[in-house]
């Protein structure tokens, strides 16, 4: 399988999974013409994408997929009920093909198979993805305030996570670009993961003798850096080694080798 993280982060989100000739896409948080030249820039078409995930209806999920129905008219959305009732009506209006999600009920595209589980966020019914083909298992999760301890066993010893880092807890409540509402909506349980509670939960969940690849999602651009992770891995990790770190951002374009 290969993982192309098209943009990650609180201005866009999208990614590209390939396997054979199954072409998925979760998320189109960024134009149209981005997700097509980002793929380009790979060799690869955005004629082959069949089916899109959509995570929730924030803009930065959801903003291109109208644009993208209008050109492929024919691509499958799947999306929970509350998602769907989230988007604006002209993006509900291109939709022609879907499925609805259930949270905690597999579901498969192709030769994936997918299991989604419900995030705590404050969308109406936003969901994070375990992805299962060829013997791999992915987990997929960005914007939830926790994740339940009930989804550990599920999510234990993936072969890749793509886990949101969002903010350090120290630089977001000193920054003055953000009012303290704003602040209090992040800390809170429908909000985003800091970097301890991600490096938490990793630890928990990647047992010893096991390595994964961890690549650390929508890292905010003014409340977080590499170092602020780096040091969140080095206090939670009881082994530092046992992921293969990669740090995402709007501009990511790495191919991820599964």
């Amino acid at each position: 399988m290969e993982i192309r993280i098209l943009a990650s982060g609180s201005k866009g989100n999208s990614i590209s999974l390939i396997s054979g000739n199954s072409h998925l896409l979760i998320d189109a948080g960024i134009s149209y013409t981005r997700i097509k030249t980002r793929l380009q820039e790979q060799n690869i078409s955005v004629d082959s994408i069949t089916d899109i995930i959509i995570t929730h209806e924030h803009r930065d999920h959801a903003s291109g997929l109208r644009v993208f129905l209008n050109r492929h008219p024919s691509t499958n959305v799947h999306l929970t009920k509350g998602t769907m009732d989230g988007l604006d009506v002209a993006t509900i209006e291109s939709i022609n093909n879907y499925n609805f999600i259930t949270p905690e009920q597999i579901f498969k595209i192709d030769e994936f198979e997918i299991f989604p589980i419900l995030l705590s966020h404050d969308a109406n019914e936003p969901i994070g993805l375990i992805i299962y083909k060829d013997g791999k298992k992915l987990v997929f999760i960005t914007d939830t305030g926790y994740v339940h301890k009930d989804y550990f066993p599920i999510i234990m010893d993936a072969d890749f996570y793509y886990l949101e880092s969002n903010h350090d807890e120290v630089m977001l409540m000193e920054t003055y670009k953000r009012p303290h509402s704003l602040k209090m909506r992040i800390l809170g349980e429908r909000g985003h993961l800091s970097n301890n509670e991600a490096a938490r939960i990793l630890n928990e969940v990647i047992t010893d003798g096991n390595r994964a690849t961890w690549a650390v999602a929508h890292i905010s651009e003014d409340c977080n850096t590499q170092e602020k992770i780096e040091l969140a891995i080095v206090k939670h990790f009881n082994n530092p080694f046992k992921a293969k770190v990669i740090y995402t951002s709007q501009e990511s374009n790495e191919v991820i080798k599964i």
